[in-house]
């Protein structure tokens, strides 16, 4: 018996090793995605997201000043940009990166909510319940603003990159019930191409066929617990483990789903 206990003992310290060293190893993913509408010229888009800030963090500022080695034609940043009041002044972290036509940002539920160990049953339950502690989301739009980010809360912005005019529509957080699609999708052009940014992936479940071109969102982490071998066991997406993180098509558009870059203090 005793040996059972040491094995299992030893097992779940590996596991939380690896879940702890795998949060903190940063990397840079690639792709390319097509969209059927003609662009004058490929797009060079960073996606960040889940960055989760909370306070000076050396790890993150150091992952920030690779990525500003690089320009970009757009940079997007779909939810969950702090995780607690100290987070805000993380804010600062964007001013390091150089994008051509801007940086915009949509919130996610961390960015509303101050999630503690007693919030716990609430966040991994569906639906995912409101906390009592609010963040100072005033604060954290202030933050965003100062570093040059435009914050997008169920709204669509037209930029203009070339011959190609391009709408970008920004959610507010659909976890937490802000996200108003209809609102957002009011601009909607089926002649320009349309962008969609969301911290969910599961507002899908409200837009129409070929109403977005091309999405980014997180929020599911790559999966919330995710295994070695077996992979992702819960996803907080109502859509299901297959899209908790990569490239999908889904209703005409081309998705792409941010494994996210830091985690929850919980």
């Amino acid at each position: 018996m005793l040996h059972l206990m040491i094995v299992v003992f030893f097992l779940a310290s590996l596991l939380l090793l690896w879940m702890f060293l795998g949060a903190r190893r940063y990397e840079i993913s690639a792709h390319r995605a097509s969209v059927a509408k003609t662009l004058p010229s490929p797009l060079r888009i960073l996606h960040l997201s889940d960055i989760h800030l909370r306070g000076e963090d050396r790890a993150v500022g150091v992952f920030f000043e690779e990525l500003g080695r690089e320009t970009f034609d757009f940079i997007f940043v779909t939810g969950d940009i702090f995780d607690s009041p100290a987070g805000a002044a993380g804010a600062a972290l964007f001013r390091k990166l150089k994008s051509r036509h801007g940086i915009y940002a949509v919130f996610g539920n961390h960015d509303y909510f101050n999630y503690g160990p007693f919030d716990l049953p609430l966040h991994y339950t569906p639906g995912q319940g409101t906390p009592h502690q609010p963040q100072p989301t005033e604060l954290f739009e202030k933050a965003l603003k100062e570093a040059g980010v435009r914050l997008l809360r169920n709204e669509t912005v037209e930029v203009n990159p070339g011959a190609a005019p391009i709408l970008i529509h920004g959610l507010d957080d659909p976890i937490t019930g802000r996200a108003n699609v209809r609102q957002a999708m009011l601009n909607f052009d089926p002649a320009k191409l349309n962008i969609l940014l969301t911290h969910s992936i599961d507002v899908f479940l409200d837009i129409g066929d070929h109403e977005v071109d091309l999405s980014f969102s997180g929020h599911s982490h790559g999966g919330q617990v995710c295994l070695p071998l077996i992979g992702p066991i819960l996803t907080h997406t109502l859509l299901g483990r297959q899209y908790a993180s990569g490239i999908h098509a889904l209703k005409g558009a081309t998705c792409m789903i941010s494994r996210g870059i830091g985690t929850s203090r919980f």
